[in-house]
């Protein structure tokens, strides 16, 4: 998004002092209806700001929010709306809404974009959520013998130290996950990717943040596929999962996150990072006696590919 401009026109205004107007991020859900002063939700300032003044009155300030509204479209925060505060506790700022007859006073978002802005498709919001992952793992695992598993008709992984994740120059997001194996540079591009694994004698990072989903998903396939990812495996579940006919994993799941699943022990030990996307198989794991082949309490994460 190029631009996002925010319109107020100004009904109310007191004292000759100029009023300072904020505009802050709701942090929590809240129905335009019912809210009142009393029951309002929380949230969270943002350096956009408007000093109002006499001159203002009955006029349309604009106000940008170009970060805020990149924010929701990535994902990175929920759009649960803008809250205005005015900061000098003295005067009184009030602006039209649309429940007022006058149509040219109804505030309005001005939205400037010189491509097509991004849909908030569940598989643009889990090569994203694969991104912001590969970016953590390489500056928690600078030196670990990292392997990437790969889809394709035959089992394929690529091993090497995290070296970077590549980004072009109009790209949102990394998109190419580079390793280095003696000096050889070693590029995977994202969508290849069935399922990281951080080497042995590796422990999960608690540091490791992952990306808030959209407030909705457009609806489609691949929303619904990762959304029932997220509901149907629920964590510590013993899982064996197949990524094409010759890569599968094994282990508990220590993370359930929109877009990927983090199989390890309970206690984080090697864990193994799986984008949602390129799953074949998943084999829940069942009491003994059960009807499948795979029984509760797998030992130790695991994963493999076979020739």
């Amino acid at each position: 998004m190029d631009s996002a401009i925010l319109n107020l026109t100004v009904i109310v205004k007191s004292g000759s002092n100029p009023s300072p107007v904020l505009v802050n991020k709701v942090t929590s859900a809240l129905d335009t209806t019912t809210v009142t002063y009393a029951t309002k939700p929380a949230f969270t300032p943002t350096s956009a700001q408007y000093a109002v003044l006499q001159s203002d009155l009955y006029q349309t300030i604009h106000i940008d929010i170009t970060t805020i509204v990149n924010e929701w479209l990535s994902g990175a925060t929920v759009n649960n709306g803008l809250a205005l505060t005015n900061s000098d506790g003295t005067t009184v700022v009030q602006f039209a809404t649309n429940n007022i007859i006058y149509e040219p006073y109804f505030p309005t978002l001005t939205l400037t974009y010189s491509e097509s802005p991004v849909v908030n498709t569940g598989e643009n919001f889990s090569y994203a959520q694969l991104s912001h992952i590969i970016e953590q793992l390489i500056a928690l695992y600078p030196a670990n013998t990292i392997t990437v598993f790969t889809r394709g008709l035959t089992a394929s992984s690529v091993t090497g130290t995290p070296y970077q994740l590549y980004k072009s120059s109009t790209g949102t997001y990394g998109a190419i996950f580079i390793l280095m194996d003696g000096g050889q540079q070693e590029a995977i591009p994202l969508n290849a990717i069935t399922a990281i694994y951080t080497g042995n004698d590796t422990v999960y990072n608690p540091s490791i943040t992952y990306l808030t989903p959209p407030q909705k998903f457009a609806p489609g396939f691949d929303s619904n596929l990762i959304t029932a990812y997220y509901e149907y495996l629920d964590v510590s579940t013993d899982v064996v999962m197949y990524m094409g006919s010759n890569i599968n994993a094994s282990g508990t799941v220590y993370k359930n996150e929109y877009g990927i699943i983090v199989l390890s022990d309970a206690d984080g030990n090697t864990p193994i990072f799986i984008p949602v996307n390129n799953i074949n198989v998943v084999l829940p794991a069942l009491p003994s006696g059960g009807g499948s082949s795979l029984k509760s309490g797998i030992p130790k994460p695991f994963i493999e590919a076979k020739a």
